[in-house]
Order: structure tokens, then sequence, then C-alpha cells
């Protein structure tokens, strides 16, 4: 009788560490799947397509009159800087104050008066892309807000440090300062 149950339990034993690595061996097989690109673009522009109508969405709620660009730049202008001095263009160096945010939880990641005033070449620099492209043509003293659609902001991993990947970003600035880069 003993022996009976031993050799029962042996049995349900056997079948359920059986059914643990079949289990664990579907499970690996599925995670090394690739994802073709055609289903990954799609992706990716649903996300972009999203992210549009949550800015449009939440431009609207905060009573922002951001225009967007069609490259994933929303613009709200509120002074475009003295018209006599000069413009940023690719041959200058910048002065901002600003203060940049995450646009949906209005979550602060950094703020120029903590850090203090940042200085850049619009050429070379670590900025994002979109900041540099929407701040072309504004004068020293402009005033405005933008907003920036994960690929014009962080992209996919982030900043490194406070921002984190797929972050629509709101920067609200103030141009302090353009300078001519000396060649």
């Amino acid at each position: 009788m003993r022996r009976d149950i031993y050799g029962i339990i042996i049995v349900i034993l056997a079948s359920v560490l059986f059914a643990q690595c079949s289990c664990e061996e579907e499970r690996r097989r599925v995670e090394h799947k690739v994802i073709p690109r055609e289903r990954l673009a799609e992706l990716n522009r649903w996300m972009v397509q999203n992210d549009s109508i949550m800015i449009v969405h939440m431009c609207d709620s905060l009573g922002l009159d951001s225009i967007p660009d069609g490259r994933g730049i929303w613009r709200t202008i509120y002074y475009f800087g003295d018209p006599n001095a000069m413009a940023v263009d690719l041959k200058s160096r910048v002065s901002l104050s600003y203060v940049i945010s995450d646009f949906l939880s209005c979550d602060t990641f950094y703020i120029t008066k903590r850090n203090g005033v940042k200085e850049f070449d619009i050429v070379q620099n670590d900025e994002p892309l979109g900041l540099v492209e929407a701040i072309e043509g504004l004068h020293k003293g402009a005033r405005g807000t933008v907003v920036l659609m994960p690929d014009k902001g962080y992209g996919l991993v982030g900043d490194g440090e406070r921002i984190r990947g797929r972050k629509i970003i709101r920067y609200d600035f103030e141009l302090l300062d353009v300078k001519r880069v000396l060649n």
C-alpha cells in the first residue's frame, strides 16, 4: 500500500516537472520571436498618431494656442524677440532659460534657474533636435512654449537621468542671448 502511494507521488511529481519544463521551453521560444519590420513600422505610426492626438487635446485643455509644424513640434511663441537683434541660425550660440517638463503629467524634469543658464551652439550640441529647430529664426528675448514628440525630444531611451523614454516634452523658454559663433 505504501509502495503504491509513493509510486503515485513520484508519477505526479514527474508530471508536474515535465509540464513546467515544457512551459519554460515555450516561454523561451516566444521571447525570441522576431517582430517583422512592417509590424514595427505600423506600431510606430500608431504611436506617433496617438501622441499627436494627446498633444492636441492637452493643448486645448491648457489653453495653449500651439501650432504643429508637421515635424513633431508644436510651438506657441508669446514674443518673437527684438527684431533688430540677431536671429538664431546655424552659426549661432544661444543662451536659454527654460523649464523642461512632461507634457502630459506636468512633472518637472529640469529648471535652468537651479542648473544655471543653458548655453549651446546650434550646430553642435546635446539638445533635442526639436528644440533647436523650434528656436531657429527667433531673436534675443523670445519667449514661448515648445512641445516635442518623443522622436524630436529624448527618443526611445530618454536622457539617461530624469527623462524616461517615449516622453512628450514641454519646454517653457526664454531666449536670453544670441551670438555669432567664430569660425
